[in-house]
């Protein structure tokens, strides 16, 4: 058993539990989750971490094996039927399957630990098995992507997710979220075309910057649990309950006055 605790254990859904402790098992499956009540408790092989423990990220969003896709062809889709504009724009591009492992490990380094991946040659699923991560897959050839970019003034699917990340909203001047769709913001990121780096973490972060009169707690829901219930996975990922494996990252340098994600704000992987 391995028991690990921190200043505040986030469950994501539920509220933060204040020097908590979670246990896990040699699988690193959750068998406990202990609610001290704020009162920080001596227990033999207790690794105690400053900062907040939440669940591994989902990413909605990634596109391993076109790295030729960039930042300018993401933006051309944010229009009304992203789906659509998506599936043309990626029939129309090279597959670089060589970028495939170095987009996985990009994600497992960053604590991703579910991922929507679309491609329109399936040439890399060795390469997805034998990763950490779990996939799922969706062939751009065949259907469009599901979800929905809130685009101004148009009306949003309400039973489709909202993809969000710092491209989209860089575009979308002046976005604010609507309290009734926040369970339906979810991130993704895109390729290595679109980025430097394939995290989630820093999604969250540039998104502080563009919302700052959101809390990293809302945040944090958008890169977890949003994702895994889009994906359909919140059973096994998304938030941290017993009987779950959904990883565990540790954020640290947060401005907890304010409860906000700063530039120094940094992640680590701890299962």
């Amino acid at each position: 058993m391995r028991k690990i605790a921190a200043n505040y254990i986030f469950p994501v859904t539920a509220t933060p539990l204040k020097n908590g402790i979670i246990v896990l098992d040699e699988k690193n499956y959750i068998v406990d989750i202990i609610d001290t009540k704020g009162q920080f408790k001596e227990i033999q092989n207790l690794e105690f971490y400053s900062g907040v423990i939440i669940p591994g990220f989902i990413d909605v969003f990634t596109l391993l094996s076109i790295s030729s896709f960039s930042r300018n062809d993401f933006k051309k889709c944010l229009q009304d039927d992203f789906g659509s504009a998506l599936k043309k724009s990626l029939l129309k591009k090279e597959t670089t399957p060589t970028a495939v492992q170095r987009g996985i490990n990009q994600l497992e380094a960053y604590g991703t630990v579910a991922v929507a991946d679309y491609f329109t040659v399936n040439d890399h699923a060795e390469q997805k098995r034998k990763s950490k991560l779990y996939f799922s897959d969706s062939n751009a050839t065949e259907s469009n992507c599901s979800l929905q970019i809130p685009i101004s003034n148009k009306q949003l699917n309400p039973t489709q997710s909202i993809l969000l990340n710092q491209m989209i909203l860089e575009k979308l001047n002046g976005f604010i979220p609507a309290a009734s769709e926040m369970s339906r913001y979810c991130i993704g990121t895109g390729s290595l075309g679109t980025h430097l780096k394939l995290s989630v973490f820093e999604e969250l972060k540039a998104l502080q910057e563009i919302l700052p009169a959101l809390t990293f707690w809302e945040l944090i829901k958008w890169g977890t649990i949003n994702g895994a219930k889009h994906l359909q996975i919140e059973n096994k990922f998304g938030s941290l309950k017993i009987g779950k494996k959904p990883g565990l990252n540790l954020l640290t340098n947060l401005d907890y006055s304010n409860q906000k994600f700063n530039t120094a704000s940094e992640l680590k992987v701890l299962v």
